[in-house]
This record gives structure tokens, sequence and C-alpha cells, in this order.
């Protein structure tokens, strides 16, 4: 018996030094690595929760349900093409479409992401949120809506006034760097206008019943997760889409929340 507590005590401590060694194996950033991180950091929005009715009875699947959510941040950008390759370089990972990014005007640094499943985007924010010891994921449907709403006030468009303003919204769905046009009255950009946004949570129908921080990730009604926000400016901050989490070909992006109640430091 004592042999063998001897032998599990020694494979305890060969796993500990392998776990160490594979949390160790990123590679060391660079100053302007560091920088793209710390800005990162900064670019985050904080919401302040509340109660607000989430949905809109006429548009489909999106029925009107209560929702109260606690307090939040949301990145007031969309993540960049800069910021998803510093996942995959610090991690001696092969960047996405390298051929591409001499050539094609929106794989430069300040455009928004593309090309990514689900899985990389939640595995972004999660290593992001790594780096700079936050709580930080994808956000959920309720999060995302709640955030482009304003806080859940009754508008159709992410803008400023909520409204499609000609002369000022003109140009929204072509594909810009982000932060172009102007933001929301929370001061986040291209929630209505931007790419097709990635959520954390798989596509449910909405609940009848008044929910307090709806998170459907372990629920599994379907095979797809919900997207939000889309390229024309025109379509309703309410419409809801999904694919399945394995799809990377729909030019969709993402943004991260840091789930944490008060604000970023």
């Amino acid at each position: 018996m004592y042999k063998i507590i001897i032998r599990f005590h020694k494979l305890l401590v060969l796993l500990c030094c392998v776990l160490t060694q594979s949390c160790n194996s990123q590679k060391s950033a660079t100053p302007e690595q560091e920088q793209i991180l710390k800005d990162a950091k900064a670019n985050f929005v904080f919401v302040e929760g509340g109660a607000f009715t989430m949905g809109k009875n006429g548009v489909s699947i999106a029925y009107e349900h209560e929702v109260t959510l606690d307090s939040y941040a949301i990145s007031k950008y969309e993540t960049t093409w800069e910021e998803f390759d510093l996942y995959f370089l610090l991690n001696e990972k092969e960047i996405i479409n390298p051929q591409y990014r001499n050539g094609i005007k929106d794989y430069g640094p300040k455009y928004a992401a593309k090309k990514n499943t689900w899985f990389l985007a939640k595995s972004y924010c999660q290593w992001l949120g790594e780096q700079l010891n936050l709580p930080i994921d994808l956000p959920t449907e309720a999060q995302w809506e709640y955030a482009a709403r304003s806080r859940g006030l009754d508008v159709e468009h992410a803008t400023n006034s909520g409204k499609i303003e000609g002369g000022v919204n003109d140009n929204y769905g072509v594909d810009t760097k982000v932060g172009i046009y102007p933001p929301n009255s929370l001061g986040i950009y291209d929630m209505s206008g931007g790419r097709p946004e990635w959520t954390n949570d798989w596509s449910v129908m909405y609940p009848e019943e008044p929910i307090t921080n709806p998170r459907y990730d372990t629920i599994v009604n379907r095979k797809d997760k919900v997207i939000r926000g889309f390229h024309k400016l025109s379509n309703s901050v309410y419409v809801r889409s999904s694919r399945e989490p394995e799809q990377d070909g729909f030019g969709g992006g993402f943004r991260c929340v840091c789930n944490q109640k008060t604000p970023i430091e």
C-alpha cells in the first residue's frame, strides 16, 4: 500500500510539472504586444445592470420577456485582427489566412476579425481574461442586446439616437476599420452595421417568465449558437440569427465582456 501511495504521489508531481510547463509555454509579449493588451483592457465600457424588456413582439423568435442583468463591461469595439492575431502569435500558432494580410484591405490590423469559429472567439476572450486577470468571456445574448440598446432602451438601432440618420450613418454596412462611425449612447461601436457577432448562448426560445442573468451555455436545444448584429444598419437590433459553432465562413466577428460587477481599474 505504501508503494502505491508513493507512486501516486510521483504521478501527481509529474502531472503538476506538465501542467506548469504547459501554462508557461506561451511566448513573452514584446512591449508593442503588451500595449495591444493594455489597449484592449482600456476599451471595455462599463454597463450598469438593470431590468429591461428583451426582444420585441413581431420580430421572429424574439418574443418580449423581462430580464434583469448584473453590471458588466463590454468592449467598445469588435475584436480586431491586431488583437486576435496576438492570441495566435504568443501561443505560436499560425494566424488566420496570412496570405491575405497585405493584399485585402479588411484584413488590416484595425479591422474587425472574421473567419473565426465560435470556439476560437470564446478561446480568445478567455485567453484575454487570463492575460488581464479578469473574468472575460463572450457576451450572453442578453448582455449583447442590453448594451446594443444602451441599457435596454426601446430603439431599433445601436446608434446614438437609436435611429438611422441620413448623412451620419450613410456608409454603415461596408467593411471599414472598427470605430469609424458614431457609437451608441453608451460609447459602444458597430453593434449595428458591423460584423455579425457570436454570443455565448446556444439558440433557445425565450422564456415566458422573468429571468435574471440568463445564460444558455449548458442547455442545448439546437446545434447552433446565437449571432447578433448584422452588416446592414437597416436590420433591427432585435433580429436574431444563429450558426453552428464550427462555422467560420459567414464573415462573423465578436467582442468580449468582462463579468465583473464593478468598473475595471
